[in-house]
Parts: C-alpha cells; sequence; structure tokens
C-alpha cells in the first residue's frame, strides 16, 4: 500500500514540476508556447471507391532557440462517429523563430464507412471534422500539445441512370424505317458529370437494330438530368420482316440498350473511368 502510494506521489511531482518547468520559463521571457494552426483541409483525390484527404498545418517556433516536434495526433468523425485515429512522429528540430508546414493524409473507404453511416448509398455529401494536437519537446519542462480542428465536405459520388424513354417513328416503308431514340441520362451527385465517347447498341423485340457513338462530350449538370436524340436508319431485310410488321402495329416493343462510355466530372480531383451499363425492358413507340 506504502509503495503504491509512494509512485504516486513521484507522479504527482513529475507533473507539478513540469508545469512548473512552463511557468517559470514564459514567467522569465526565456519561452514562448509554439503555434499550429490549420491553413488548409482540401479533398485531392476521388473515386468511386475512396476520398483522399489532406489537412495542411504550420508549426512556428517564435522562440530564440531550436525545438523539437514530437507527435502529430489526430481524429477524423463522421456524423459524430470516430472513423479515423493515428499519429504521425516528427521528431525533426525547429530551428529558431522559423516555421515549418506538414501535411497530414488521410484516407477513406466508402465501403467500410457504411457501418457509420446506414444511408450512405443515398447521400450526397458527408460533413467531417478532423481534430488533434501538435506535440513540441519543451526544453527544462517536457512535452507541449496544441491542438488544432478544422471541418469539412466529402462528396459521395454515384453512378449515373441511363434510360431509354422513348422511340418515335418518324418513316416506314417495306425498305426500312427512321427512328428517333430519346435517351435521358439522370446524374444523382452533386458536381457536373461529363459523359465521354458514348457509344450504343439498340436490340427491339429481340433483333438488333442500330449501334453507333456520339460524336460530342456531353455534359450532365449537378442533381440534373439531360435528354439527348439519337436518330436510327433501320434497312429491312428477311431477318427483320418481324420487327416491320412490330412498327407497323405500333405500342410496346421489347428493348435492350447497350451503352459504354468513359465517364468524368467538374471535379479536377475526380478521375475519369470507364463505365458501362445495360438497361432492359418496355418502351412506348409513337408516331
Amino acid at each position: 500500500m506504502k509503495g503504491c502510494q509512494m509512485r504516486g506521489m513521484v507522479g504527482l511531482l513529475v507533473v507539478v514540476s513540469l508545469l512548473a518547468g512552463c511557468s517559470l520559463l514564459r514567467d522569465s521571457g526565456a519561452w514562448q508556447d509554439p503555434e499550429a494552426r490549420v491553413l488548409d483541409s482540401k479533398l485531392v483525390g476521388l473515386t468511386l471507391e475512396k476520398a483522399f484527404l489532406e489537412v495542411e498545418l504550420e508549426v512556428k517556433n517564435p522562440n530564440l532557440y531550436a525545438i523539437r516536434l514530437g507527435a502529430l495526433d489526430y481524429q477524423l468523425d463522421l456524423l459524430d462517429a470516430k472513423v479515423l485515429s493515428g499519429q504521425q512522429q516528427q521528431g525533426n528540430r525547429l530551428a529558431a523563430g522559423k516555421t515549418q508546414r506538414l501535411v497530414l493524409p488521410l484516407e477513406l473507404e466508402f465501403a467500410e464507412l457504411g457501418q457509420f453511416v446506414s444511408n450512405l448509398s443515398q447521400m450526397k455529401s458527408l460533413d467531417y471534422a478532423v481534430a488533434g494536437g501538435m506535440s513540441f519537446d519543451v526544453p527544462a519542462a517536457g512535452p507541449l500539445r496544441i491542438p488544432f480542428q478544422v471541418r469539412g465536405e466529402i462528396p459521395v459520388p454515384q453512378l449515373p441512370r441511363f434510360s431509354l424513354i422513348g422511340i418515335e417513328q418518324k418513316r416506314l416503308s417495306l425498305s426500312g424505317a427512321d427512328l428517333l431514340l430519346s435517351l435521358e441520362f439522370d446524374n444523382p451527385n452533386m458536381f457536373d458529370l461529363l459523359v465521354n465517347r458514348l457509344s450504343y447498341s439498340l436490340a427491339l423485340n429481340g433483333q438488333p437494330v442500330t449501334r453507333g457513338a456520339l460524336p460530342r462530350e456531353l455534359s450532365i449538370g449537378a442533381d440534373g438530368r439531360s435528354r439527348i436524340d439519337v436518330p436510327v436508319n433501320i434497312a429491312f431485310g428477311r431477318s427483320t420482316l418481324a420487327l416491320y410488321e412490330s412498327l407497323q402495329r405500333g405500342g410496346n416493343l421489347n428493348y435492350q440498350l447497350d451503352l459504354d462510355t468513359q465517364l468524368g466530372s467538374s471535379l479536377p480531383v475526380f478521375r475519369s473511368f470507364p463505365f458501362a451499363t445495360q438497361q432492359t425492358g418496355q418502351v412506348q413507340l409513337s408516331r
């Protein structure tokens, strides 16, 4: 029992002496507390799977002698849930009167965030907070920690939706038909999407009808929709006689639409990626 009391007293004396050391140094004018402040917190990379953040800090030594940097500790919270924590050991000396910039890289995987955010797939963005501290080794006093905090927002990228919303029959004869396909593109994101080099193929009632590519880039506004009309010419032969009869009758047509494109965005940090999708269903033929 006496041993436990003795160890407790020793620990208390150490803490008191460290605090007294800092106080004496400040009172004597020989010591000024170092500074640590956040310069920026930004998104530096984004994919469908991950978000990459960087928190940039500036540390300053206002004293007339060098001090040693200790550990940079951090914790990242999303919606008040602790997601990441850790520390970076610095260990270098910061010269008298000098400042130094430090970069804290953070990486978030959206698949792992699902355990903290139940409706992540329906969200356009996430608010985050990064809190931490920069430790300094104070001469004759020991470690000193200067806290920092910063908040920001992370976009949650979602795949666009493509659909065939209508087919208009412009011309029909025994030799062929002219159709106008109406395609709709739905962008659920908080940033613009760019559809590059879109190629497509269409089958109606099980018969391949056409394939082609859009000659220009298509921009879909944030949380918006875009529609494009694609003219199609069909030449009938023996194998497509059943399709001619279906077009002559009108009504609903079974379709299969395959799209292949390269998706980009208005965000420079969002890397473009290949995207392919297939839509099947029924569409109304209008005249």
